[in-house]
């Protein structure tokens, strides 16, 4: 599957950007005048306007690339929602989204926001045990993994995607800890929480997004915000050099549902 580019930073686009859903109904007309319309499910689409300004040659060029690669508005490609929580059912970790190993899981736990979303996790076990889920990312992506944790005694709780790991040192206040970075030639990474044995630990948050920093928390239900067929809108692109070594381009992207 080939995927949109990230800039030299780690980000997918440049604030602010415009997110329009454009969903599509069927109807029918009689003769009676009687009218019935049905949603088209398959008909639906998000358009993306982008507007990138000073971009360095390497950003543009690759850019340019990307967008002949994908042969304008014929090819398709994937991307995913620079403003989503790509985890999906982040308060709710009895949903098979989530693999749980040999966890103990409890919810209704206050969390940080005044509401009982939160859960506590107990490993009981003699070795150490995660929650984990996967998304279909590539390696190559850098992104931020996210989640407010917090223990009444001290714990040591890693948060992992795939082979990379952060090692966070929990207090019984509630506090924000994040791993980012992309992890090169781990396609379909899976981002988990590690418990050691014996630990109990609560958390409230969790939050997968694709760029290099974390954001405002989002809840989700299921699992949304990759869209693995992406096209660009026009079959021109133009790039316009604003001084030495730097260029702006503005362009549409459109998602199918």
């Amino acid at each position: 599957m080939t995927w949109f580019p990230q800039s030299a930073a780690g980000s997918l686009v440049q604030l602010p950007l415009r997110r329009r859903t454009v969903w599509r109904a069927i109807t029918n007309h009689f003769e009676s005048g009687e009218r019935i319309s049905l949603p088209d499910r398959n008909g639906g689409r998000v358009e993306w306007t982008l507007a990138y300004h000073d971009l360095s040659d390497a950003e543009a060029t690759a850019i340019s690339n990307f967008f002949r690669i994908a042969r304008g508005a014929f090819g398709t490609f994937a991307f995913a929602d620079p403003g989503a929580n790509l985890l999906g059912w982040s308060e709710d970790l009895s949903r098979p989204d989530w693999q749980r190993g040999l966890l103990s899981v409890t919810g209704g736990v206050a969390g940080p926001d005044g509401t009982n979303s939160a859960a506590s996790l107990t490993n009981l076990t003699s070795g150490a045990q995660g929650l984990t889920q996967t998304l279909a990312l590539p390696g190559e992506y850098a992104t931020c993994f996210s989640v407010y944790l917090r223990a009444a005694s001290p714990v040591s709780v890693t948060l992992r995607r795939g082979s990379a790991g952060s090692v966070a040192s929990i207090s019984a206040r509630w506090k924000r800890y994040f791993l980012t970075g992309p992890v090169p030639g781990e396609d379909n990474a899976s981002f988990s929480l590690e418990l050691a044995p014996g630990s109990t630990v609560e958390v409230w948050g969790l939050q997968a997004e694709a760029g290099p920093y974390p954001s405002q928390y989002r809840p989700t239900a299921d699992a949304s915000g990759i869209y693995e067929r992406t096209s660009f809108a026009s079959d021109e692109l133009a790039m316009t050099a604003t001084g030495v070594g730097l260029y702006s381009c503005e362009f549409t992207l459109i998602s199918k549902l």
